[in-house]
């Protein structure tokens, strides 16, 4: 399990602590540590200097922390929208297995959906919250195995007449869009920000923070104090990227309202 998918397991209040104060220690013993070396006296005589190289330097790394803020939140939405029509999908398939005249032949396939739904509710978001897989793209085998009875279930149903074929192919559609969406949404559970831009947040983060101990301050508690100012709000961004870039994770994470929506609606709440 990466760290910063490993943050997200602990309690959201000690995980943000670590991120920021990893932050606002380094920035504020960065000043300590050089105004110890340096007197702030020789450090004023560059001031304008150091200015202009932190302006510059402030911009290029605020572009790129916007850039992978952006990006994170975006997958974050698809993947909030991917489950929405997912579930969709899933209350559709109910709906027009009710309507389907032959019920002996539609039971079946309620039966399974309502195994799948729960399975998906009670193992597989689960599973993906905890990073717990059972294979590459299986969260948890029985989920898997929930839909490969559905399919089996659905398969079993004949039509006999016009109307039950018009309904079967409702529900064909039904349940190839869920399957689609569920795919879509394993995939992107297991997608992480590219180690070149993980390397990019953090050490540019240090670089910008560390920086702030270059300037000449006359008293040291406005120096601290301006650091620790610059680190906290730096490192609540990079809190934030955390945050997103798993969007099935931590205290923010997606969870499975609409299957548990249909798991109610349905009545099938018991076990």
């Amino acid at each position: 399990m990466p760290f910063s998918a490993w943050l997200l397991t602990l309690p959201q209040w000690l995980s943000a602590l670590l991120v920021v104060g990893f932050f606002v220690m380094f920035g504020v013993g960065m000043v300590l540590v050089v105004r110890r070396l340096i007197d702030h006296t020789v450090l004023q005589l560059h001031n304008d200097i150091s200015g202009f190289v932190f302006a510059n330097l402030g911009v290029i790394y605020g572009v790129m922390l916007a850039f992978v803020v952006i990006d994170v939140w975006e997958d974050y939405r698809d993947a909030e929208t991917i489950t929405e029509q997912e579930s969709t999908e899933a209350f559709a398939l109910y709906r027009d297995l009710n309507l389907y005249p032959n019920q002996a032949e539609a039971d079946k396939a309620l039966a399974a959906l309502r195994a799948f739904s729960l399975s998906v509710v009670r193992d597989e978001f689960p599973a993906i919250k905890n990073m717990s897989w059972d294979s590459r793209f299986q969260p948890r085998l029985s989920t898997h195995e929930a839909s490969s009875e559905l399919w089996l279930a659905i398969r079993q149903i004949v039509p006999r007449n016009l109307h039950e074929q018009s309904l079967y192919g409702e529900i064909l559609k039904d349940v190839n869009n869920m399957a689609q969406f569920r795919v879509k949404r394993r995939v992107i559970a297991q997608n992480d920000l590219p180690g070149v831009l993980w390397a990019v947040v953090i050490l540019g983060g240090l670089v910008t923070v560390g920086f702030t101990a270059l300037f000449g301050h006359e008293s040291l508690r406005g120096h601290i104090v301006l650091a620790g100012l610059l680190s906290f709000v730096v490192g609540g961004v990079i809190y934030v990227v955390v945050s997103l870039n798993y969007p099935f994770m931590g205290e923010i994470c997606i969870r499975p309202d609409g299957y548990e929506y249909l798991i109610e609606e349905a009545g099938w709440g018991g076990s």
